[in-house]
């Protein structure tokens, strides 16, 4: 591509004209539903965070703050939180919203007959829940109540000073009972669709973008700045990167890595690179026997050459993993992992093979499924050569995101890839994708030990202490070789300079387009 084109381009980028403040923003697929009690797909949280408000909500930076509930108060010993709601709170039908309204709505969440997403197992946070979510007690007796009109109170099971942080999601939202009543699954339909937050849904067909528009009756509805957004599904990175270049799309989730190098040199203002709370790792399907053998593990874990993954093929500053839990997060010790050069942790990978009765004339065979994408492909494709130079004979699957997230909930695979994010800076965040029970745990993970552990650092009063629990229970995932951490993921968008209040130190998968806006041509 000439400078002269890409200057062009850019130019596009900065001036080109939108009607109305709309935001045109490209994702990686479509939402899967639009019910936050149901959708477990990434970009469905995306659309659900900017229609749907929860008692608190998260700032530009990714930090809980008053949403909803103008205040709240926590008791002496972190398990009551009292939450004081807006007056005035309405749907976007006109009305009122209600403490009840907020007790029904986590109420249904927790229902066995609802939870069909993995931010469902936070319900086991609030005092009942676990026994609600196994269904052993009705969801009349979870732990939050509304003591009138305006007053919300939760009541946890055990201190969680992230709370604050999950309470923000849309997840724990005033779903509008008078329209799911009425309409049942078709609620979310455009026609019937009411919401409580600063955007309303404009239209949803298949194929084409979530268009939202602003909602009048939010309560902060004079601060939002864009009219409305479009939230694109983007199944070619080659394609959203040309759509990008030629101003189709204001930002972009994600880009073909082979354009790293291009995009730093010809785009460097538009290139966002930066931290963020996700990790990509290989999940094991437990529920397998050929994966009950420690040492076979092991060797898969051992053969891989994470640092010809980072330098040659994801190149944007991701970083090697070895343990679940990204460094950085505050007062949290690295856990011990793998020492040596790779050529030696081959060679070690070889020998655990041999043992368990593997070699090149019996060779180890696995499937591995990933969702449709060439960076996945390329990575699977490196992969798969490792390991078959240790004794593994690997066949590759791919499908659509959809496909794939829907086969790791029913257990239909080997070894998937995952990214793994936490939504708040604590290790829990990461550690329920494998606690026993959680519908985030694909993989079927299950350890006793792993699970006291967790248990121990709930009920300690003692942050020390709490850390120390954690570690140990990462020590323990490391050691157990629970799961393949590849490598520690870096948020990489492209982001026009046309768009307002972007934050690079957001580390959270969430940009609310509440707090954006568009500059004008």
């Amino acid at each position: 591509m000439s400078r002269l084109l890409v200057a062009l381009l850019l130019c596009g980028l900065i001036a080109t004209a939108q009607a109305g403040g709309v935001l045109r923003s490209g994702h990686p697929g479509e939402p899967d539903s639009l019910d936050p009690h149901v959708a477990v797909a990434a970009p469905a949280l995306v659309v659900n965070n900017d229609l749907f408000e929860s008692l608190l909500t998260l700032d530009a930076r990714g930090r809980p703050v008053p949403g909803a509930a103008e205040r709240y108060e926590v008791s002496a010993d972190g398990l009551t939180y009292t939450f004081t709601l807006r007056r005035g709170l309405t749907y976007s039908d006109g009305r009122p919203i209600t403490a009840a309204d907020f007790v029904w709505s986590m109420r249904r969440l927790a229902d066995p007959a609802t939870a069909g997403t993995g931010l469902a197992a936070w319900i086991d946070l609030i005092e009942g829940g676990r026994a609600v979510l196994r269904g052993e007690r009705p969801p009349e007796s979870l732990g939050v109540s509304a003591t009138d009109t305006r007053t919300v109170r939760i009541r946890l099971a055990l201190p969680a000073p992230y709370f604050p942080s999950i309470v923000a999601f849309p997840v724990f939202a005033p779903l509008p009972r008078h329209v799911i009543e009425k309409h049942g699954r078709a609620w979310t339909r455009a026609e019937n669709f009411v919401g409580n937050g600063p955007f309303m849904l404009s239209s949803w067909i298949p194929g084409q973008p979530v268009r939202v528009k602003r909602n009048p009756r939010f309560h902060a509805a004079a601060s939002v700045k864009l009219d409305g957004v479009e939230y694109h599904a983007i199944g070619d990175l080659n394609s959203g990167l040309r759509r990008f270049l030629t101003g189709d799309l204001d930002a972009l989730t994600n880009f073909p890595p082979e354009k790293l190098d291009w995009l730093r040199a010809e785009a460097p203002r538009e290139l966002r690179l930066a931290p963020s709370l996700g990790v990509t790792a290989y999940v094991f399907n437990h529920r397998l026997p050929k994966f009950r053998d420690i040492r076979i593990r092991h060797a898969l874990t051992l053969a891989i050459d994470r640092d010809v993954l980072t330098r040659n093929i994801v190149r944007a500053g991701d970083r090697p993993a070895w343990s679940l839990v990204p460094p950085g997060l505050p007062g949290f010790p690295k856990a011990r992992t793998v020492n040596g050069s790779h050529a030696d942790r081959a060679a070690l990978a070889r020998q655990l093979m041999r043992a368990a009765g593997y070699g090149p004339e019996r060779p180890f065979e696995v499937e591995l499924l990933y969702h449709t994408s060439e960076e996945h492909k390329k990575v699977a494709v490196a992969i798969a050569a490792m390991w078959q130079q240790v004794g593994v004979k690997v066949s590759l699957r791919n499908a659509e995101r959809q496909v794939v997230e829907v086969a790791t909930r029913n257990g239909d695979f080997e070894i998937v890839r995952a990214a793994l994010f936490s939504p708040y800076l604590d290790a829990t965040g990461f550690f329920s994708f494998l606690r026993r029970g959680s519908p985030s745990n694909g993989g079927a993970y299950d350890n006793e030990q792993f699970e006291q552990l967790l248990d121990a650092a709930a009920r300690s009063t003692d942050p020390t202490k709490r850390l120390q629990q954690l570690a140990a229970a990462e020590q323990l995932l490391v050691d157990d070789r629970a799961l393949i951490p590849l490598y520690y993921l870096v948020s990489r968008r492209l982001v026009s300079q046309r768009v307002i209040g972007w934050r690079d130190d957001n580390l959270t998968a969430l940009r609310p387009a509440r707090w954006l806006d568009l500059r004008a041509k």
